[in-house]
């Protein structure tokens, strides 16, 4: 079967579960499976896909109509115009979150021997993302092993040295920093979610306290980590930002801070 005919019987598959991107989804898994690039497929309609690709391929589509992550199915996410490795391990980066870079890169642009410490790394999209467009000492921790062995992986795919810490929040950090990150688990415990949440690492997503019971202790404990006029970056639920810079103004006097005030429109 040729692929002009396979995409469409996989966007109407897509399309009947209640897949909102279910044509770029059905090209993405089109790619995937031949190695071949969109424009190929594309301009060769009558490209034919063998057996084994085609058995391949009805799996993966099977997983997506399910509503499973294409990031996941596929293992790859773009952001800020990187290719990165992702796993379950890992939150799925999200184009709202390379705010959190641009606002870094302009902090940063002016500074020399600047140290920058992401805190809650996950794949190291944003380090990794800012280690290849500035010069700074880059540091990033992530409770989990195994999410750490994923933000080597991209980094080593990127060939960017950054110092990779296992700890929750600060435990481990011994040093203070010009700029400290954060992409928090931010979305309140009991928010409904799109059905594609579920199969995300759960711990990395939610919070008590409607939502802000880790970004406040991170916050706490950041000003004993954080330079004299250095930055803070944190990215939040919206709702909430009113209420943490109120708490965060009774915290920090010398340093900047920016909120990042954003609810990912899958949640």
């Amino acid at each position: 079967m040729n692929s002009s005919k396979i995409f469409k019987n996989i966007l109407q598959q897509l399309k009947k579960s209640h897949i909102d991107s279910a044509e770029i989804d059905a090209l993405i898994l089109l790619e995937f499976v031949t190695k071949k690039s969109r424009e190929f497929l594309l301009a060769n309609p009558e490209f034919e896909l063998s057996e084994k690709q085609i058995i391949k391929l009805n799996n993966l589509v099977g997983r997506r109509k399910s509503h499973e992550p294409i990031a996941y199915i596929t293992g790859h996410k773009e952001f800020f115009g990187l290719d990165f490795f992702v796993s379950p391990d890992v939150l799925i980066p999200r184009p709202e979150t390379e705010q959190l870079v641009e606002a870094t890169l302009e902090f940063i642009v002016a500074r020399k021997e600047v140290n920058i410490l992401d805190v809650g790394t996950g794949c190291g999209n944003i380090i990794i993302s800012l280690a290849k467009n500035a010069n700074a000492d880059y540091s990033a921790s992530d409770i989990s092993k195994e999410v750490l062995d994923v933000a080597r992986k991209n980094a080593e795919k990127h060939q960017v040295k950054i110092n990779f810490i296992q700890s929750n929040l600060f435990e481990n950090i011994h040093k203070n920093f010009d700029v400290i990150i954060a992409n928090l688990p931010y979305v309140p415990a009991d928010n409904s979610v799109g059905k594609g949440i579920k199969y995300e690492p759960q711990t990395a997503i939610f919070a008590e306290d409607n939502g802000t019971a880790i970004i406040k202790e991170f916050l706490n404990d950041a000003q004993k980590y954080i330079k004299k006029d250095g930055l803070i970056l944190v990215e939040l639920d919206p709702r909430n930002a009113n209420f943490l810079k109120d708490f965060a103004q009774k915290i920090f006097i010398d340093s900047e801070l920016i909120l990042i005030s954003q609810i990912k429109k899958e949640y």
